[in-house]
């Protein structure tokens, strides 16, 4: 029996399904109106359902979903299009663009690389629509708030255009996955169709996501927005004051920049652009500096005066209608499986004073819930690394890893010894991501011979982990792949990709990562489905935590519980639980001091230009 068979056999019926919509705002999440639904029997094409809901605030699901296997096209769209019809979340969802992004991501990138129209024409469907007719149709579902009896035809046969295309799509794709992963036996079938279905139901639930948004002080927000121009130039004034990089209009001087530089004794280890032979500047490299210097704050003032000259690009200060802030969170963003929002509209995505911003919804409570240390722990329950499980469960695997190297005594904590803890985290990433001496003897400012003694001790010391991994490559090496245990893959020409030149490159070192990386992206899509099932409102996803929002009352015990979910979904994965932190959200939610600073100098120089400017216009003001 096929694979494309076995399904058939499994589902009351399997159908394509796509929807048209207009968006309700500028963050093109949720929707105004959804115009229309269009499913198809993938077996029995003929049997087309068309249905026009323009008109329409709520309709009646039109199959019984939980017996269905609905297959569309990027399901976040057709989640939220579900939800606005308040028809509830089907359960069985094939999502072929995520299955189409773990089959060729590695292969494809570009804008459009792995769109509806481009993966067709890889299958060799050649009946497909232009980009130009396409354009043309949503143009027209857009721009119009009624459609006359001419237009609703042409849009529902438009809609079916698309859902014939996802229905030969998946057909294809069926028979791709089947012969890529081997797949023989009917256990073999319900292992791909399952874990192709926790994918698929995950991307609905971002739709859920997107739909509740992220509360925020909405007052302070339209200030920042109506405000920040006005004062932009006093704010950088005030900031630049304790570095003098700066001219009076704002204008960053490179002669005074290294002059800075020569200030804090970096001149002649400041890494110079390739082309200009000028000092770097860029976001990267600042960070680099600052991760290595912490304790020289001029770096940090002038990385955030480059941030604040660029806040007028940013679409986190355009909150929604309801005052919320809200973006397409693309999850499966990046070859991990990882969520890669935009970081001009996502709150966690810039500067670290933005988020004094985040404020609970009436009548709610906010916690921030954080797996702690999540790739160690990962890391040591996938390879059976008893000292490395050791080290997770002793509640600090950074610290117990600096005693066990004897880098600190045994009655070292976090707050003695700091530095000593950074050098591990810094063996640590060296170790995940397969950087040498040289990266450790930068990172740590030791010599090329002691970062090699460090790395020798530290493998030394999870010697089984590095055995593991050594032999996860070697299998990735022969089969061009690598799988998480849920079935996420990175399909690959073994330990190497091509580039945009078409040669050979080494991804030995990103594939490193990829089991942590990779698992811990499942983790977190587990815990978010969970999460959802039990009633909580989740309103971001931030790499290996979430933000959620608890009704006032009894906070305590519920937040208790969520915590528990994340811990029981990080089992459901790897097979062992993983801790979660709980951080509740006050007006300085998750910022340092440094970065409240910055926020609390912002807005002492609006609250003071609005001051003035009503002042102004008061009866008796003097101009």
């Amino acid at each position: 029996m096929s694979f494309l068979k076995f399904i058939k056999n499994n589902f009351d019926r399997v159908l394509a399904v796509d929807s048209e919509f207009c968006y309700a705002d500028h963050t093109k999440t949720i929707q105004s109106r959804v115009v229309c639904f269009v499913y198809q029997d993938v077996f029995n094409p003929k049997d087309v359902f068309k249905y026009w809901t323009a008109d329409k605030r709520f309709n009646d699901p039109p199959f019984d979903f939980r017996k269905c296997l609905l297959i569309p096209f990027n399901a976040v769209a057709e989640g939220h299009s579900w939800l606005h019809l308040l028809q509830g979340m089907p359960n069985n969802i094939w999502d072929t663009y995520v299955e189409n992004a773990r089959l060729y991501k590695t292969f494809r990138s570009g804008k459009g690389a792995l769109d509806l129209l481009t993966t067709a024409q890889h299958y060799g469907i050649t009946e497909v629509m232009t980009k130009e007719h396409k354009t043309e149709m949503r143009n027209m579902i857009i721009n119009n708030d009624t459609y006359d009896d001419e237009q609703r035809e042409q849009i529902l046969d438009y809609c079916l255009d698309d859902v014939e295309l996802t229905r030969k799509v998946f057909i294809e794709q069926v028979l791709d996955i089947e012969k890529k992963n081997n797949l023989k036996t009917e256990e073999d079938y319900k292992t791909e169709i399952s874990q192709i279905m926790f994918r698929g139901a995950s991307q609905l639930h971002v739709a859920k996501i997107e739909k509740a948004g992220i509360d925020v002080n909405y007052p302070r927000v339209r200030d920042f927005r109506n405000y920040w121009d006005k004062v932009e130039l006093q704010t950088i004034q005030e900031l630049d004051k304790k570095i003098n990089v700066h001219d009076e209009d704002g204008t960053e001087r490179y002669e005074k920049f290294v002059e800075l530089v020569k200030r804090n004794k970096l001149f002649g280890k400041w890494e110079r652009t390739f082309k200009t032979n000028k000092l770097r500047t860029d976001k990267k490299y600042l960070d680099k500096i600052i991760k290595k210097f912490p304790e020289l704050l001029d770096f940090q003032i002038f990385k955030q005066i480059k941030q604040l000259k660029a806040y007028t690009k940013l679409s986190v200060f355009n909150p929604c209608a309801d005052g919320k802030l809200r973006c397409s969170w693309n999850m499966f963003g990046t070859e991990t499986g990882r969520c890669t929002p935009s970081t001009n509209a996502n709150i966690f995505g810039g500067a670290k004073w933005q988020r004094c911003l985040i404020k609970p919804g009436f009548g709610y409570v906010m916690f921030y819930l954080d797996y702690e240390q999540q790739e160690l722990a990962i890391q040591g329950y996938l390879s059976g690394d008893k000292k490395l499980i050791e080290a997770y469960k002793s509640g600090d695997g950074y610290l117990q890893s600096a005693k066990w190297l004897s880098l600190v005594p045994d009655y070292a904590t976090k707050d003695s010894h700091p530095e000593e803890r950074e050098i591990v985290k810094v063996l640590f990433l060296a170790q995940g991501y397969g950087a040498g001496p040289g990266y450790v003897a930068g990172q740590i400012k030791c010599s090329l011979l002691y970062a090699k003694h460090l790395l020798r001790m530290f493998k030394k010391l999870y010697s089984t982990y590095n055995d593991w991994i050594s032999k996860v490559l070697r299998k990735v090496a022969i089969t061009n792949k690598i799988t998480t245990n849920l079935g996420w893959q990175r399909y690959s020409n073994g330990t190497f990709k091509i580039n945009k030149e078409g040669q050979l490159k080494s991804i030995r070192n990103t594939l490193l990562n990829f089991p942590a990386q990779g698992n811990g992206s499942d983790i977190l899509r587990q815990a978010i489905i969970k999460l959802h099932e039990a009633g909580f409102v989740i309103n971001a996803p931030v790499h290996d935590a979430v933000l959620i929002s608890i009704p006032i009352g009894n906070e305590d015990k519920e937040v208790k519980i969520a915590q528990r979910i994340m811990e029981e979904s990080a089992e459901f994965v790897i097979g062992n639980k993983i801790r979660v932190g709980i951080e509740k959200v006050d007006p300085h939610f998750k910022v340092k001091e440094k970065h409240k600073e910055t926020f609390n100098l912002i807005f002492k120089k609006i609250d003071e230009y609005k001051y003035l400017a009503q002042s102004r216009q008061q009866p008796g003001s003097q101009s």
